[in-house]
C-alpha cells in the first residue's frame, strides 16, 4: 500500500476537511482575530488531521503488509483466508467477514463435489470389476475351444481386460496410499511377472526378452509397479519394428536402483518426447496407431510420482525407446498426495 493510495481513498475527506479550515479561517477573519490565532489554529487542524491519517496509513499499511508476505509464502494462494487475522479498521473487517463467507461457500462446493467424484469413482471401481467376471467366463470358454477364430476372440479379449485394468488404476491414481503396501521385492521376481503377464502378445509378436543383473532387492508395493511395467511392455509391444527386442537392466546409485527397459522399436519423435506423459497426448506416432490412448505412460509417470519413484523416458526416432524407473535403497517411502 503506497501513500498515493491513502489519498486516493480519503481524499474526500482530505478535501471536506480543508474547506472546513477555510470557512473556519473566514469565518475568524469576519470577527477580527488576532491572525497569530488564525494561523495558530490552522497550523494545529492541519497536524491533528496529519496525525489522524498518517496512524490509519500505518494501520492498514501494516495489516496488508502481513497479508501480502503471506500470500507470497502460499503455494496455493486460495488458502489465503485461513492465514488471515481480523483487522483492527472498519472496511478491513468488513471485508474480513465477506471473504470468509466466500471462503466457507467454496469449501462447501468443494466438498460436494469431492463427495460426488468419490462416489463415481468406487462406482467405475464396481463396475469394472463386475465387468470382469463376464470376461473371466468368456477366455475361459475360448481356452476351452480352440481353434483360429477363438485365438482371435481371446486376443481381442486380452486386449479389454488391459483397458479395463488401466481405466481401474486411473480411478485409483488419485488415492494410492488407501491400497499400498510397501514391501522388501526381488526386482527380478517383478520382472519375470510382467514379462509372464504379457507372454502371449510377447510370443504373438516374435518379441525376445533379454534380462541382465536384476538381482537386486527394491521397496515398492508390487501390484503397483506390475501394472507400471505392463504399461510399458504393452508399448514397446505396440510400436515394435522387426525382430523386436526388450531388455531389462539394472544398475545400482547412491539413492536408488535403476531399472532400465529398452525395446528396439520405432521411437519418439524428438518433437513428442516432452509431452509424452501429458494426459491424453498420443503425438505423432500415437495418431498413426488407432490403440493409442495417450493414458499409458500418463498413468506410469503419476503413479511413479505418487510412490516416490523416478520416471525417464529417452528415445530415438526408428532406433530405441529406453525407460527408467528409479527405486529408492531403503523402505521409508512418504507417498506424494499432490
Amino acid at each position: 500500500m503506497k501513500t498515493k493510495d491513502l489519498f486516493r481513498m480519503e481524499y474526500a475527506q482530505i478535501l471536506i476537511y480543508i474547506v472546513f479550515l477555510g470557512l473556519l479561517e473566514v469565518l475568524l477573519f469576519i470577527f477580527e482575530v488576532n491572525y497569530f490565532l488564525m494561523i495558530y489554529l490552522l497550523l494545529i487542524g492541519l497536524i491533528l488531521e496529519g496525525v489522524y491519517l498518517c496512524q490509519r496509513y500505518m494501520k492498514k499499511y501494516r495489516y496488508y503488509k502481513k497479508v501480502k508476505a503471506k500470500l507470497d509464502i502460499l503455494e496455493q494462494k486460495c488458502m489465503i483466508t485461513e492465514m488471515l487475522e481480523l483487522p483492527d479498521f472498519a472496511e478491513g473487517e468488513f471485508l474480513y467477514e465477506i471473504l470468509q463467507t466466500c471462503n466457507k461457500s467454496m469449501n462447501d462446493e468443494i466438498l460436494k463435489y469431492k463427495i460426488e467424484a468419490a462416489g463415481y469413482r468406487e462406482y467405475i471401481e464396481m463396475w469394472i470389476h463386475e465387468v470382469k467376471t463376464p470376461l473371466a467366463a468368456t477366455r475361459l470358454i475360448l481356452e476351452n475351444h480352440p481353434s483360429e477364430i477363438t485365438r482371435a476372440m481371446d486376443e481381442e479379449m486380452q486386449q479389454i481386460n488391459y483397458y479395463l485394468e488401466q481405466a481401474l488404476y486411473y480411478a485409483r491414481s488419485n488415492s494410492v496410499e488407501k491400497d499400498y503396501l510397501v514391501k522388501e521385492l526381488s526386482l527380478k521376481e517383478v520382472v519375470e511377472n510382467a514379462v509372464k503377464a504379457n507372454a502371449k502378445s510377447l510370443i504373438g509378436n516374435k518379441i525376445k526378452i533379454k534380462i541382465e543383473n536384476l538381482d537386486q532387492k527394491i521397496f515398492s508395493d508390487e501390484k503397483w509397479v506390475l501394472f507400471i511395467l505392463n504399461q510399458v511392455i504393452s508399448n514397446a509391444i505396440k510400436y515394435k519394428k522387426e525382430e523386436a527386442e526388450i531388455s531389462f537392466c539394472a544398475r545400482c546409485e547412491k539413492n536408488e536402483i535403476l531399472l532400465e527397459i529398452r525395446d528396439n522399436g520405432i521411437g519418439i519423435s524428438p518433437k513428442d518426447l516432452p509431452r509424452i506423459t501429458d494426459k491424453g497426448y498420443t503425438g505423432t506416432t500415437g495418431r498413426n496407431y488407432q490403440k493409442s490412448t495417450g493414458m499409458g505412460l500418463y498413468l506410469c509417470k503419476k503413479l511413479c510420482s505418487k510412490l516416490q519413484l523416478s520416471f525417464y523416458i529417452e528415445s530415438k526416432e526408428e532406433e530405441y525407446t529406453k525407460v527408467t524407473i528409479g527405486f529408492p535403497r531403503n523402505s521409508m517411502i512418504f507417498l506424494n498426495e499432490e
